[in-house]
């Protein structure tokens, strides 16, 4: 009877590990692509998938760089989503540099709260960028400087990168079409 209790535990172990280990954690953008007009504010979120359900992994500390052209988008804001916020809190910390941020989070739950309350998938931040002139920018994850599971232990993730896109107000492309229209019809009028 105890070798079956045995054989059991050990057979539920490797499946739960073969299972856990096999998980792609994912970090990225939502949207990936957006097309903001000039002199406005935008918001992209930053989303990890892939942890476990309501079990092991989940995610206790994450501390990530991201890079953007400082010429087209400035750094505005960020909120950090509450899935390492559960019942104690945790510590926040954001480093904007010049067409660099760093978002950095540790959960001051303990392991079980964090395996039994999170999803395995959610919003790590909100980042909030104003518009500064016409042109495309990327924004990328530089590095993942670190990624823990709730016991600190490290996580490995792929990442996927946005774009953003600013574009003129559709104002300022009607006065230049009826601009364009206008010179049109008074060079077709000297014409005749």
């Amino acid at each position: 009877m105890k070798k079956i209790a045995v054989v059991f535990i050990v057979m539920a172990m490797l499946i739960f590990f073969s299972t856990t280990a096999s998980q792609a954690i994912m970090i990225g953008f939502d949207p990936m692509v957006q097309d903001v007009m000039l002199g406005d504010p935008f918001n992209v979120d930053v989303n990890i998938a892939g942890l476990g359900t309501f079990s092991p992994p989940s995610l206790g500390a994450f501390d990530i760089d991201f890079t953007y052209d400082p010429a087209i988008l400035g750094f505005n804001s960020v909120v950090f989503g509450n899935q390492l916020d559960q019942l104690f809190g945790s510590i926040q910390f954001t480093t904007p540099g010049f067409g660099t941020l760093n978002l950095f989070e540790v959960s001051f739950d303990p392991p079980f709260i964090l395996d039994a309350l999170q999803p395995d998938s959610f919003t790590l931040a909100s980042l909030t960028f104003d518009t500064l002139t016409l042109g495309s920018s990327s924004i990328d994850i530089a590095a993942i400087n670190g990624l823990g599971d709730s016991f600190g232990f490290p996580l490995t993730a792929t990442t996927s990168n946005a774009s953003a896109t600013v574009t003129p107000e559709p104002a300022t492309l009607m006065l230049l079409g009826s601009g364009f229209a206008g010179m049109m019809a008074f060079r077709k009028k000297m014409k005749i």
